[in-house]
C-alpha cells in the first residue's frame, strides 16, 4: 500500500490530466476577448494544441483493465 497519496501513480496522472484540462479551458476563454488580434488567436490556440497533445500522451499512460475471458 501507498503510504504517501502524492505518490500513487492514479492521482498524479488525474492531477496532470486536471491541469492540462484546465490549461486548455483558460486559454479558450480568452479567444473571445482578443478575436481583433489575429496573432493572439493563433498564440492561444497553439497553447490549446500542445495542452490537447500533452494530455493525450498523458492519458496513454493509463493503465487499461485486462480483458475479461467470456
Amino acid at each position: 500500500m501507498i503510504s504517501d497519496p502524492l505518490q500513487d501513480p492514479t492521482r498524479v496522472l488525474v492531477h496532470d490530466l486536471r491541469n492540462l484540462l484546465a490549461v486548455i479551458v483558460q486559454y479558450c476563454e480568452l479567444i473571445p476577448d482578443e478575436t481583433d488580434d489575429p496573432a493572439a488567436v493563433k498564440a492561444d490556440l497553439e497553447e490549446i494544441r500542445q495542452a490537447a497533445e500533452r494530455a493525450i500522451l498523458l492519458v496513454e499512460k493509463i493503465p487499461r483493465p485486462a480483458k475479461q475471458a467470456t
